[in-house]
């Protein structure tokens, strides 16, 4: 199985987490190939920032390759100098790296050149600077394949995706539609069954507004688009609940009940389920036609090149790409899958 990494913004922590999980030996993967889409003179030179700073040791970066210690990892080289590299600051230069990455690795996987793709933590501002017309990379990858993407937040014990994903809060409600209820649903059933292989998975769908709308007095959301949604989703099967109250449904520990979470909007989903990940929650694009899995944590400019940033939801990532893509393969293959543990 060969896997792509997208080196993301080089200002940030993304080489980093790459470099330092290297020299640990952390990237051993059983039956695994990875591969790097990045400039080799700014890997190079973040390279000799972390040696300095004694994070590593024992630095080689050719142009096909990058070997820290024991570890080797194959260079897909794109176009970027040593000069972008200022740790700690978004710019337009370190946008354009991060976004002819993106481009390097949907080249690849649009020509079967690999079965995963696992994107290191970019900047949208710098991305926007540098002429980037999507909001975030989820975007990106649901226009490389010509399909509407689901993002869903996932770690062992909680699996979250959502109904609207980098909206302004003001604008969250108007997209709350029946159709994009029951495309939502629907997606996430069938990547829950296909990607996760949960045989009959159980879904949890929550209210948009305080109280789930109180019936009606605190909001009709509930009311008019999202019961309305479950409700056509049990009649095909799916096993939909809901809407519920988002607080009390995760205080109470309700969500533990559930295969997954179907959250409204970006903060209503992502705050619980990064509090129960605890840096091991991993980012899943799903409703592609190959898998596509990042961290779950941002560029953390502040801390970049300082050996600080935890590279555990990197590798969480990454095994987590090998496991969605060999259940793919099962699941083309017919083989039923197993239930969840």
């Amino acid at each position: 199985m060969r896997i792509i990494i997208t080196c993301g913004d080089p200002n940030g922590i993304g080489l980093e987490l790459l470099l330092r999980a290297m020299s640990h030996a952390q990237l051993a993967f059983d039956g695994v190939e990875l591969a790097l889409c990045a400039p080799p003179a700014i890997v190079r030179a973040y390279a000799e920032v972390l040696v300095r700073a004694g994070c590593i040791e024992s630095v080689h970066v050719g142009e096909a390759s990058v070997s820290v210690g024991s570890s080797m990892l194959p260079l897909l080289p794109i176009e970027g100098s040593a000069d972008v590299l200022q740790l700690g600051t978004p710019t337009r230069q370190s946008g354009m790296v991060a976004m002819a990455a993106l481009e390097c690795a949907a080249r690849a996987v649009l020509a079967g050149e690999c079965d995963a793709v696992v994107t290191l933590p970019v900047s949208k501002h710098a991305l926007s600077a540098a002429g980037f017309p999507f909001p975030g990379q989820t975007e990106f990858w649901g226009s490389v394949a010509g399909a509407n993407p689901l993002m869903i937040l996932a770690c062992s014990e909680l699996r979250v995706a959502l109904v609207t994903i980098h909206e302004p809060l003001a604008r969250v409600a108007e997209l709350i539609t029946l159709e994009r209820e029951v495309q939502v649903i629907e997606q996430f059933h069938r990547a829950l069954a296909m990607d996760f292989a949960i045989q009959s998975p159980t879904i949890a769908v929550l209210g948009l507004n305080p109280h789930a709308g109180e019936h009606g007095m605190l909001g009709q959301e509930e009311d008019a688009v999202i019961a309305p949604a479950i409700e056509h989703l049990q009649e095909r099967g799916i096993r939909a609940e809901g809407p519920f109250p988002a607080d009390s449904f995760f205080a109470r520990g309700h969500w533990q009940r559930f295969s997954g979470v179907v959250a409204q909007y970006h903060d209503q989903g992502l705050i619980p389920l990064k509090m129960i990940a605890r840096a091991r929650g991993v980012n899943v694009t799903a409703g592609l036609p190959f898998v596509r899995t990042s961290p779950d944590h941002g560029t953390a400019y502040d801390i970049a090149g300082q050996c600080r940033a935890n590279y555990q939801s990197l590798l969480e990532a990454i095994s987590m790409a090998q496991y969605l893509a060999a259940n793919r393969k099962r699941s083309s293959m017919h083989v039923s899958p197993t239930p969840a543990r």
